[in-house]
């Protein structure tokens, strides 16, 4: 991966993470974590599905006084938080998947400084520190217990609104709570985890990233490592999670994994990849690590020319091979990627989640305003996209 062309700290980075808990039965520390930030009257931000699994029970019982309770919507928008009591709590507690964990930050910047979510999408909108906010994830997928990041629609496209406020003050990471999860979710939210290393590890480097107020800055030494072993820790548990849901360990590393995935991703910042699975979300109401799969081998083959000697390298890492036409080194990881995709049944194109050619103007437009997310793109992202996405994806 060409860690040592620049030896580390002759350019300087910034690294940040949420206070973490990671282990089984953690969640049941709650209530001392509230005591801690001056928390008497939280709001849990969840969902239904997560209060029916009674994993919003386990969190209740681990605080002492009854939490107001707001349900996110499961892909949320700007619009969808009107309702908030902002006004009767003093700190927000998210307990769910990435939905809920984004919603709550929203919740935690209006408690704070109020106004529209809209106001806050985009960088650096934030203008102080938000409620107290503590995070406790129930699938692995989102890494968004450790990030900057609250991930939401907004006039009809995926945006996010990102800055350094927006971390969890604490991270409660207990992989108890993702035993019973569902296989679909298990997929979704497990490629989301495997995605995230994935382009953490590839991201541009970071001596050629503009500095920017947030830290998704490049791929760099500290993010290296943690995708590294997030890609490792989720390639390795994600099909025994999704064919056996009671294997333990494997849920255990996916925990583990998507957790430093996420950390590793809010250093380094994302991509293509994750670029065109926001556009398709916006315009297909899809779940997002089903767009994710439908985009993976667009936005792996664009950024291929750039990236020849690194896929090699983690493909090899990986195990993966390929074959045809992909069986070359680098074509390998792309073949790899989707193997994985294929086994565990997600959707293997654009056209699976609802798109055609005719979107195609749409798609290109939706994907270059993400300029968060192209920044650390290792090759630059232009208008080329069009001719490559219908020549590829979108042909015929």
């Amino acid at each position: 991966m060409h860690e040592l062309r620049d030896a580390p700290g002759a350019t300087p980075l910034r690294f940040a993470t949420p206070d973490t808990r990671f282990g089984d039965g953690v969640v049941t520390e709650l209530g001392a974590v509230l005591d801690r930030y001056g928390v008497s009257d939280p709001l849990f931000v969840t969902d239904r599905g997560v209060e029916e699994a009674g994993l919003l029970d386990i969190a209740v019982d681990a605080v002492d006084v009854t939490p107001a309770t707001y349900y996110a919507s499961r892909e949320p928008s700007t619009d969808d938080v009107d309702d908030l009591p902002t006004e009767e709590v003093d700190g927000v507690v998210a307990i769910g998947g990435g939905s809920c964990l984004d919603t709550a930050k929203l919740a935690a910047v209006l408690l704070a400084h109020g106004g529209h979510p809209s106001e806050y999408v985009g960088v650096d909108r934030v203008p102080g520190p938000i409620a107290p906010l503590v995070a406790v994830p129930t699938t692995s997928g989102t890494g968004s217990q450790a990030t900057q990041t609250a991930v939401v629609s907004h006039d009809g496209v995926k945006r996010g609104a990102s800055d350094e406020h927006l971390r969890p003050d604490v991270a409660l990471v207990d992989p108890e709570l993702t035993f019973g999860l569902p296989r679909n979710v298990t997929a979704r939210s497990g490629f989301d985890a495997f995605v995230h290393a994935m382009e953490s590890l590839l991201a541009r480097e970071y001596r050629w990233v503009e500095e920017r107020p947030i830290t998704y800055q490049g791929a760099n030494p500290v993010s290296r490592c943690l995708a590294r072993r997030a890609l490792v820790l989720v390639h390795g548990s994600l099909e025994r999670a999704v064919f056996d849901g009671d294997d333990r360990d494997a849920r255990r590393a996916m925990s583990l994994g998507s957790h430093l995935a996420g950390t590793a991703f809010s250093a380094s910042g994302l991509g293509a990849v994750h670029a065109l699975a926001s556009t398709l979300g916006g315009m297909t109401g899809r779940p997002h690590g089903e767009c994710l799969a439908a985009a993976i081998r667009a936005g792996l083959t664009y950024n291929l020319p750039v990236r020849h000697d690194e896929y090699s390298v983690v493909a090899h890492e990986l195990g993966g091979g390929g074959d045809g036409a992909s069986n070359t080194p680098s074509g390998a990881l792309v073949a790899e990627c989707e193997r994985l995709r294929d086994s565990i049944g997600l959707p293997g194109s654009f056209a699976e989640v609802g798109v055609s050619r005719s979107d195609i103007d749409t798609i290109v437009e939706n994907t270059l305003v993400q300029e968060r997310r192209l920044a650390t793109n290792p090759r630059t992202v232009t208008d080329d996209l069009r001719e490559f996405l219908l020549d590829g994806e979108l042909h015929g």
